[in-house]
Parts: C-alpha cells; structure tokens; sequence
C-alpha cells in the first residue's frame, strides 16, 4: 500500500471511499455530491495536504485537511478521516499523519485539529496514540423555538457589523462555526440582530435550514434573542455548542431541546 495526497484524485473516487468508510456511522451523513462539494470549499480544504492510503488504486483510507488560522495559530483542521471496514485494524491512520505531520510543518502548519463524537472511543484512543489530546467538549442541540413574548424585533445586518461590533468571540466556534466558516458561505447563510445595526446588542447567524451557526448577546439573554427568532426559523438547530456557554444551554434546555450527539475537540501542536 502507499500513500499520497489527494489532489489529483478524482473527487467521485474520494466522496464513494468517505461515505463508505462513515457507514453505519453514530450519525448518518448526506451522500448528496454537491452537499460535500460545498461542504468542503466552505471548511476550507486543501487537497495537497489532504492524504490518502491506496491500495493499488483503491482509496482505502485517508485524512482531509482543511487549512486556515485558527485562535492565532495556522492550523490543518481533520473534516474527516475514515478506513473502510476491511482495512480496519493496521495502523491506518497512525500512518497517515506520520506521513503527513512533516509536510504539514513544511507549509507552516503549527497545530492539527479535529472534532470526534465523544463515544466514539476506538477513535480517540487512536488520536491521542498519535498525540491529539481532548481541549473541550461541544454539544449539539436541535427543538422548536417556542412562542416567547418579545418588544424585541430582529433586523437583517451584515456579517461584518456583528463582527465589529466586538460581540464574536472566536472562542466560542467550533471550526464549522467561525468567522471564516461564515465568509466562506456569506451566500448560504443570514445574519440578523437586535438593537442598532452599527453596534447590535446580539446578533444570530442562521443557514437556509435553520442551522443556527453563531450567535452573541450582550448581556447572555439568549432567550430573548432565540426568542425573536421564531419568526425566521421555528425548528432550528444549533451544532458544536461550547460546553461553557452555560446561559445558552439552560435556555435551550428549559425549553426542551435534544440534545443528540456530543462530541470532543482535539489538538495537536506541531513541534
């Protein structure tokens, strides 16, 4: 077997490994190519750092590396690595990113990064043999916004005034989340808030299927500014929310969200 980078592997041929490899998954994926099409540009894959391991010609394994600067460091973020069910058990992905950390440094890369759902464990006792180790947990929330009395009404702005108005906090986002995340899909998603537009006092950022990706209030009242939502979107969902967000969490709790899938966020540096 060998392994190579993926970039001139053709796209049909990585999309039919990685959907085969997440059968029967804790979670079941869209097979849809133009989702993951989009998907992918949208996480910021690099395909020359992405790798995989080739059996003759067969995709058997692989590592999909997405590349941007995360909470000041240049960062190689793991949007999925899978082994098809046959090839399980060899050490796989070990030799994936032993191959691969190298090259990574080579390009200025100083930290890897990747999200693993936390029963997950065959998998992240693979990572942390590599030398990921756990930084925090993230939970995913999905219920209907109940009908909630407001004087509050929410406005269409833009990305960019939330962001200057100084109430993002990078901290908060998972990399799917991130300011980067929502540029790279200004046309996918809306953002909308609350008070002057300039200088909001919360502001939420939610997708065509009412996947709510970011969302910041002043003064933590996000039932508020969840509850002025449900004119928007009433059946939302909120994916990779930051464990500490604990005023977020015993609103969407109190008003009965599930809660379905958690998962841990991982980190390497790159010595």
């Amino acid at each position: 077997m060998k392994i190579k980078n993926l970039a001139s592997t053709p796209f049909d041929e990585v999309l039919a490994s990685f959907l085969a490899a997440f059968k029967n998954y804790f979670v079941e994926l869209p097979t849809d190519k133009s989702y993951w099409e989009k998907r992918f540009i949208n996480a910021r894959v690099d395909w020359e750092l992405s790798y995989g391991m080739f059996d003759g010609e067969k995709l058997v394994g692989y590592i999909i590396s997405a590349v941007d600067n995360h909470l000041g460091y240049l960062t190689a973020y793991n949007t999925g690595t899978g082994v098809l069910t046959e090839y399980r058990g060899r050490g796989i992905v070990d030799n994936l990113y032993e191959h691969a950390l190298p090259l990574l440094k080579e390009r200025g890369i100083e930290k890897c990064l990747l999200e693993v759902i936390c029963e997950n464990e065959r998998a992240i006792k693979v990572y942390e043999r590599i030398g990921f180790r756990s930084t925090r947990s993230l939970r995913s929330f999905t219920g209907t916004i109940p009908e909630v009395p407001s004087e509050n009404t929410l406005q269409k702005c833009h990305f960019s005034q939330a962001i200057e108005s100084g109430l993002y906090k990078s901290k908060h986002y998972s990399w799917d989340n991130t300011a980067e995340a929502v540029v790279m899909m200004s046309e996918e998603v809306q953002t909308w808030c609350i008070g002057n537009k300039i200088s909001p006092d919360a502001y939420l950022v939610i997708d065509k299927t009412g996947n709510i990706l970011q969302l910041e209030s002043k003064d933590d009242n996000y039932e508020r500014l969840l509850g002025s939502a449900a004119v928007i979107a009433k059946d939302v969902k909120l994916k990779n929310v930051d464990s500490e967000r604990t005023e977020l969490i015993k609103t969407l709790q109190k008003w009965h969200f599930l809660n379905p899938v958690n998962q841990y966020e991982m980190e390497m540096f790159i010595v």
